[in-house]
Formats: structure tokens, sequence, C-alpha cells
């Protein structure tokens, strides 16, 4: 499970207190939601394309279980951490209390997902991330 949370310095956020008002409070749970997807959506885009949290491409499939895709008619060419596709489908966003959370509904596709992690780190966010993140979210308070 990942918490999204917002980093700000705390005179950033005095401002936007000022500014927003009310609306910052009203807006809060919205615009985390959004947050929380948007770091959801990076992570599954970047999963797809075969690179690591790090953005780096993730380690190529052992020979054996390259000739077991093969077999299964999956693509060995690319590492995309996909196969049935259950992982990524149980990947969600959601909210807990006043946290943006990324999770896993199931609980044997988190344990895949921890197994998958040790060797390919994808489940996870990096500063562009962050960033990309945080701007979503501020952007929520606004509206």
């Amino acid at each position: 499970m990942i918490t999204v949370s917002i980093d700000t310095k705390p005179r950033d956020l005095r401002k936007m207190v000022e500014k927003l008002g009310r609306t910052f409070t009203k807006n809060h749970k919205r615009a985390m939601r959004r947050a929380a997807a948007e770091g959801l959506n990076r992570i599954q885009k970047r999963t797809s394309q075969g690179i690591d949290k790090n953005d780096q491409p993730f380690k190529g499939y052992t020979d054996t279980y390259a000739a077991f895709r093969k077999k299964k008619g999956r693509p060995v060419d690319k590492v995309t951490l996909i196969f049935t596709g259950r992982m990524r489908k149980s990947m969600q966003s959601g909210l807990r209390g006043q946290d943006g959370l990324i999770y896993f509904d199931s609980r044997a596709e988190s344990k895949k997902a921890a197994m998958n992690n040790r060797k390919r780190p994808f489940f996870g966010l990096n500063k562009s991330d962050t960033r990309a993140i945080r701007d979503v979210y501020f952007k929520g308070l606004k509206l």
C-alpha cells in the first residue's frame, strides 16, 4: 500500500489556506482522490512500458520463465509484469481518512505484487510522480 501525501513548505500551505479559505477544506477529499488516481495511473503506465519506479527498464525474464511465457503465447521481448492482467486490475486508489491510498484489493494479487516488486520495483512513486501528483492535488483544490 502506498499512502499519498502532499508535501508543501509551511509557507506555501499558509498562502494557499489564506487564498482558498473554505474551498480548501471542502475540496480536499476530492483533490486527494484525484491525486491518488494520478499516482495509480502513473504506476500503471510506467509498468506497461516496462519501466520501474526509478525510470529504469525492468530486468529481463529468466530463460525458464521466458520459455513458459512463450509456450502460453505471451510476449517475452518486453517485461511488463502482465500475464493475466489480474494483478494490474487489482491495483486501486482511494481514500483512508484524509490520506490518498494506492493499494491492491486482492490479497493474492497483493502477494504477487510484493514478489514482483522485490526483483522489479514497480510499486512506488519517484520525484517526478510526486510532483505530478502534487500538481493534480492543488489543481483539484481550486475547482
